[in-house]
């Protein structure tokens, strides 16, 4: 008996030992936090009905189009089609809450994105940022378009791909982001879907 309890003391010794010896600074440093400032991956709508999502703004520049919920596999993302719409010329704009970008310092956008049979260079997806949207009036607003990696006629269909880490820092103020989709009812009809939008520091 004194033997075992001899074998289990050096046992417990040697075992605190080495985990002890294990641990240092190092492995308790945390991992650089990076605050969301703004975030949405689009899950709360059901399937193929409007996106109405309190502070974005879902609107139709020309034509009736609108961007819609979707879902698929359990992924929900928004999407914008001029499939079918019957109509010459579609424009429909997705544009964020406010972002105020004097709350913090070195805003960064990232968000992914895919086409489904965008065949014509004139049916286009771009990225855009106003200081001086009002939440009204959407045209009369400036807006700068922003350098984001987006999906071609070469994209594999459905297919998501990220966009690259697009700097906002040089900008200041009240800002909206905005995702606008050009395209029509004939020879522009292919399908742009946007998912995972993050604005962080």
């Amino acid at each position: 008996m004194k033997i075992n309890k001899l074998t289990t003391l050096l046992f417990a010794s040697l075992s605190i030992g080495i985990l002890s010896s294990c641990v240092n600074d190092d492995d308790t440093v945390l991992p650089e936090y990076k605050a969301l400032i703004l975030g949405e991956n689009f899950s709360e709508g059901a399937d193929n009905t409007l996106l109405e999502i309190e502070g974005w703004t879902n609107y139709a520049e020309t034509g009736t189009v609108r961007w819609t919920n979707q879902t698929y596999s359990g992924n929900g993302y928004a999407e914008f089609t001029s499939y079918q719409s019957g109509q010459s010329s579609n424009i429909g704009w997705l544009i964020s809450p406010a972002i105020n970008l004097d709350a913090q310092e070195g805003e960064k956008l990232v968000f992914q994105a895919a086409q489904a049979y965008v065949d014509t260079a004139g049916n286009t997806l771009e990225v855009l940022i106003s200081t001086n949207y009002d939440g009204e009036n959407v045209t009369a607003a400036s807006w700068q378009t922003l350098n984001a990696t987006l999906p071609t006629i070469a994209s594999t269909r459905f297919a998501f791909i990220n966009s690259g880490t697009i700097d906002l820092s040089r900008l200041s103020g009240t800002a909206h982001i905005a995702f606008r989709v050009k395209g029509n009812g004939t020879t522009l009809d292919g399908t742009y879907q946007i998912d995972n939008v993050r604005v962080f520091n």
